[in-house]
C-alpha cells in the first residue's frame, strides 16, 4: 500500500533513455477511508447551548493526538495518547456547535497526529444527541449534496469548512437560507479552519435544504443536518440530527439498509441523486426517476431493502420520534449509508455517552461467505449465522447485536459495512462505523490526468516528472448546456478537469526515491523528481497520479545503472541442521543472471566441486532480486566444509562470491 498524504516521500523509478511517455489508467492506488492524521470538523447547532461536545478517538497503533479549537489560533488544545483497542474521550468547548448564520467564522476542530487515527464526532444533550463519522482532510474534494430532513424548531442547517487557504465555496442552496434565495448561487472564500454556516430561513416544511449543492476549487468538508427536527414531521419529539455528508465523488449505486432496532413500526430513507435522470429502485423495482440534488422518500418502512440507482446514489436513515407507531425509545437520529463499494473489512468504534443510553446496537451487513463460514466477527467471536437474515439476492446478509457500552470490533475475511445505534428516552444517535472513501464517482470529470517524464542523465541518473489536469471546461459558451461540438468525449456530461489530488509510487517499486514538490489538491500541475536510493544498483516501479474525480495516470519507468553488479548479494549463508548442510542466500538484484551453482570443498587448498546437479534457475531480476535455498546432504559428520556462491550469466561468463565455512556434528 501506498502511503496517503499530500506532500509525500516515496519511491519512483525511470528507464535511462533520452525520454519516456507512458500514459494509461490505473486501479492500484492508495485507499483512502475515515483513518487519517489530520482532521478539520464542524459541529452545528442544537435546540439550544446545553450540550456536550466530544471526540471519541481510537487508531490501531498508539499514537498521541493533539486537539486544537479553534484552528487559528487557538483557545483550547490538549494532547492525548490513543491505544489500539480503546476509545480516547476528549470534551470540546460547547462554543465550537455555535455560529452565526450566513457568516465566516474560524469555528471548527481540529485534531491531527503522526499516526492515522479514527474520529468520531459526538453532540450530546439530554433528549437531542447525535453522533457522526468524522472524515479526514485527506478524504476532502470538491462537490456535495446536502442531506438532511424536514426542519422544524430550530431548522435546516449545514457548514462547510476548508481544508486549505483561499478556497472559494459555491453554495446553491435548494430553499431560502439565512441571507440568501433558493436557486440563486454565491461564492464563499474560505481559508484552512475556517467555515461558513447555513441555516434554512423558516421551519416550513418544506423548507428541507436537502439537495443545496456545494463546489469548491480546493477540498472541503461539510456537516449537514437539523437543529431539532421530528421525524416524521409532527410526531413528538424533537432532535438535533446530524452526519459528516460523503462528497459526491465517493457515492455508489448500490446501499443496503436494515430496519432499526426499536422500529417496528419502521424506518424512513431519503435517496439523493448526483445526475440527472438517474432511475431509483428498491429491491429491483423502480421507485421514480430524479435529476442532480432531488430525492426521494421512502417509508416508514419494515425489513431489510437495497436501493440502487443507474447512476451514483447517497442514502440516508433517518430514525423516527419516540411517539412514531412501533417506536420504543429514542428519537429523532440521522445515519449515511455506506455504499457496498466501499465497504472495510474491520472496524474499532464506540458506543456513546457512557450510561446515557440504556441501549447500543450494531447493525452489521456482511457477506453470505463470511456468515455461512463463521468469519464476521464482532469482539473476536463468531456472529452465529442463524442472527443473519438475507437482503433480497444481493449476496450480503444483516444481523443486529445488542452491545455493552463501550469499545468494540468487527473483523470480516470480506468486507462488511456495519452502523452504530443507541437509545434512550427520547434520544439517540446513529453513525456508520467507518468506510472507504475512494474517489469512484467520477463527476464532472472523466478526463484523466497526463504524466510525463524526463530522464537526466548522469552516474546515477536521476528523472523529473509533471502531471497536468487543467483541461477547461467543455461547456464553452457557459449556457450549462452540451452544445454541437462541446462535448469532446462523447459522454454525454460537461467536463472539466478537476486537478491534481495524490501523486504516489506503486506496489513494488524497488530501489527508486519520490520527491514531489509541494501543491495543494487541485492544483492544474505538479512536479516531482526520482533518484535511486542506492546509487550502485537499479531501480524499478511506477508512479500513479490520480486527480480529484478518481481519475488516473501512471508513468512505468526504470533507472538502470552503467556497470552495476550482474548480481547484487545481500546475504550468502550455510549452516548444519540435523546432519546436513543448509544454504541460504538472498540477491537485491541480478541483471542477465541465468542461474547459480553451489561450490564447496572439505581440503584446504583444494579445488571447489559444483555440488548441485542442474543450475539452479534465477529468479530475480535486474531491478528485484530474490531468495534461495540448497540443501548439501553429501556430508560427514566430523568435518569442515567451505561453501562458495557462483552466478553464472546468460553468456556463460560467471562470478565466484566469498566462502563461508560450517562445521557438521563436532
Amino acid at each position: 500500500m501506498f502511503h496517503k498524504s499530500y506532500l509525500k516521500n516515496s519511491f519512483f523509478s525511470c528507464v535511462v533513455i533520452a525520454a519516456l511517455l507512458f500514459l494509461g489508467n490505473s486501479t492500484a492506488r492508495a485507499a483512502l477511508d475515515n483513518k487519517g492524521t489530520d482532521f478539520i470538523m464542524a459541529f452545528m447547532p442544537n435546540l439550544d447551548a446545553s450540550i456536550t461536545l466530544e471526540l471519541h478517538l481510537t487508531g490501531d497503533v498508539a499514537t498521541d493526538v493533539t486537539v486544537d479549537y479553534p484552528v487559528d489560533s487557538p483557545t483550547f488544545t490538549t494532547t492525548v495518547g490513543i491505544v489500539p483497542g480503546d476509545v480516547t474521550i476528549v470534551t470540546i468547548p460547547i462554543n465550537a456547535a455555535l455560529w452565526t448564520p450566513d457568516a465566516v467564522a474560524n469555528n471548527a476542530v481540529h485534531a491531527f497526529a503522526t499516526d492515522e487515527f479514527v474520529c468520531y464526532m459526538i453532540h450530546r444533550r439530554t433528549a437531542s444527541s447525535d453522533a457522526a463519522l468524522a472524515l479526514p482532510v485527506d478524504t476532502m474534494n470538491t462537490e456535495y449534496i446536502v442531506m438532511d430532513y424536514n426542519p422544524a424548531f430550530v431548522g435546516a442547517e449545514f457548514a462547510v469548512v476548508a481544508g486549505f487557504d483561499n478556497t472559494t465555496v459555491t453554495i446553491t442552496p435548494a430553499t431560502n437560507i439565512i441571507g440568501h434565495a433558493a436557486g440563486v448561487a454565491f461564492d464563499v472564500i474560505l481559508n484552512r479552519g475556517e467555515g461558513y454556516f447555513a441555516r434554512s430561513s423558516s421551519t416550513i416544511l418544506t423548507n428541507t435544504l436537502t439537495g443545496s449543492i456545494i463546489s469548491a476549487d480546493k477540498p472541503v468538508g461539510v456537516t449537514n443536518g437539523d437543529g431539532c427536527t421530528q421525524v416524521p414531521t409532527g410526531i413528538v419529539a424533537c432532535d438535533h440530527i446530524f452526519e459528516v455528508a460523503q462528497p459526491v465523488q465517493s457515492w455508489g449505486t448500490r446501499a443496503l439498509v436494515a430496519n432499526l432496532p426499536n422500529r417496528t413500526g419502521g424506518t424512513i430513507y431519503r435517496i439523493l441523486a448526483s445526475q440527472d435522470n438517474t432511475t431509483v429502485t428498491q429491491d429491483g423495482v423502480s421507485i421514480g426517476t430524479i435529476n442532480r440534488g432531488q430525492f426521494i422518500e421512502v417509508g416508514p418502512i419494515t425489513g431489510n431493502h437495497v436501493f440502487e440507482g443507474d447512476n451514483p446514489i447517497y442514502v440516508a436513515q433517518f430514525m423516527t420520534g419516540d411517539g412514531a407507531a412501533g417506536a420504543t425509545n429514542g428519537d429523532p437520529a440521522m445515519g449515511n449509508m455506506i455504499p457496498t463499494e466501499q465497504y472495510l473489512s474491520n472496524y474499532t468504534f464506540s458506543t456513546v455517552g457512557g450510561n446515557q443510553f440504556a441501549e447500543n446496537f450494531v447493525t452489521v451487513i456482511a457477506e453470505d461467505g463470511d456468515v455461512s463460514g463463521g468469519t464476521i466477527l464482532l469482539d473476536g467471536v463468531a456472529i452465529p449465522a442463524a442472527d443473519f437474515t438475507a437482503i433480497g439476492t444481493t449476496g450480503f446478509s444483516v444481523a443486529i447485536v445488542e452491545l455493552s457500552s463501550g469499545v468494540h470490533n468487527t473483523a470480516s475475511n470480506g468486507v462488511h459495512g456495519i452502523t452504530v445505534e443507541g437509545y434512550n428516552n427520547f434520544d439517540s444517535y446513529i453513525y456508520p462505523g467507518g468506510a472507504l472513501f475512494e474517489f469512484i464517482n467520477p463527476t464532472g470529470d472523466a478526463n484523466p490526468p497526463i504524466c510525463e517524464i524526463e530522464i537526466v542523465a548522469g552516474d546515477p541518473p536521476t528523472a523529473t516528472g509533471t502531471a497536468t489536469d487543467d483541461r477547461p471546461s467543455e461547456d464553452i459558451n457557459g449556457n450549462d448546456v452540451l452544445d454541437d461540438g462541446e462535448d469532446l468525449n462523447g459522454n454525454g456530461q460537461i467536463d472539466e478537469d478537476s486537478g491534481i489530488f495524490f501523486v504516489e509510487l506503486g506496489v513494488g517499486a524497488v530501489n527508486l526515491t519520490l520527491t514531489v514538490d509541494p501543491f495543494v489538491p487541485g492544483d492544474d500541475s505538479v512536479s516531482y523528481n526520482v533518484e535511486l536510493t542506492d546509487p550502485t544498483i537499479n531501480g524499478s516501479g511506477v508512479v500513479i497520479v490520480t486527480d480529484g474525480a478518481g481519475n488516473t495516470c501512471e508513468s512505468e519507468i526504470e533507472l538502470i545503472v552503467e556497470d552495476a553488479n550482474v548480481v547484487s548479494l545481500i546475504s550468502f549463508t550455510a549452516k548444519e541442521e540435523n546432519g546436513v548442510v543448509l544454504v541460504e542466500w538472498e540477491t537485491a538484484t541480478e541483471i542477465d543472471t541465468a542461474g547459480f551453482n553451489i561450490l564447496r570443498n572439505n581440503v584446504v587448498g583444494s579445488e571447489p566441486v559444483k555440488v548441485n546437479s542442474s543450475l539452479i534457475s534465477a529468479e530475480g531480476s535486474a531491478f528485484s532480486g530474490a531468495k534461495y535455498s540448497f540443501v548439501d546432504s553429501q556430508v560427514v559428520s566430523g568435518k569442515a566444509y567451505t561453501y562458495q556462491l557462483e552466478d553464472v550469466e546468460t553468456d556463460g561468463d560467471s562470478t565466484i562470491h566469498d566462502a563461508v565455512i560450517v562445521r557438521v556434528g563436532k
